[in-house]
């Protein structure tokens, strides 16, 4: 279930295809050591979404549109897109086919160290947010 501010008219179909893009994603780095930051844009939904036409057309349909196609209610857009990103951050963390790595301390080695950000992973790749902490 979405929380967003604005009621959407097709929130199963958004839900699905962000959870689309989260397994493809998936798909992709899954036979790869890769660490990616929550904060650092590493995981981003404009990025993921801009040429998807499938997401766009989707989102377009809950908002009035101008005689180009583009939403006319800017602010709003922005605003439902900033909650999606959010959903779509959850969606990685809660999938199961990530490990997630909250910032703090970890034990890598005989050391400990201290990550400052939110870190996913392929699961089972890393024991903690550090390069030199693979499974």
């Amino acid at each position: 279930m979405l929380k967003t501010t604005k009621t959407l008219i097709n929130e199963d179909k958004i839900i699905r295809i962000l959870t689309d893009i989260v397994e493809k994603t998936y798909e992709e780095i899954k036979d790869e050591h890769v660490l990616l930051c929550l904060e650092c844009s590493d995981v981003d939904l404009e990025i993921a979404t801009v040429n998807h036409s499938e997401f766009q057309d989707a989102i377009k349909e809950n908002f009035e549109l101008d005689e180009f196609g583009d939403v006319i209610d800017y602010e709003e857009y922005q605003q439902l897109m900033m909650e999606l990103f959010d959903f779509f951050i959850q969606l990685h963390i809660n999938s199961g086919l990530f490990d997630y790595f909250p910032e703090g301390e970890y034990k890598v080695g005989e050391e400990l160290l201290i990550s400052d950000s939110d870190i996913i992973a392929p699961k089972g790749k890393y024991y903690a947010p550090f390069e030199d902490a693979i499974l």
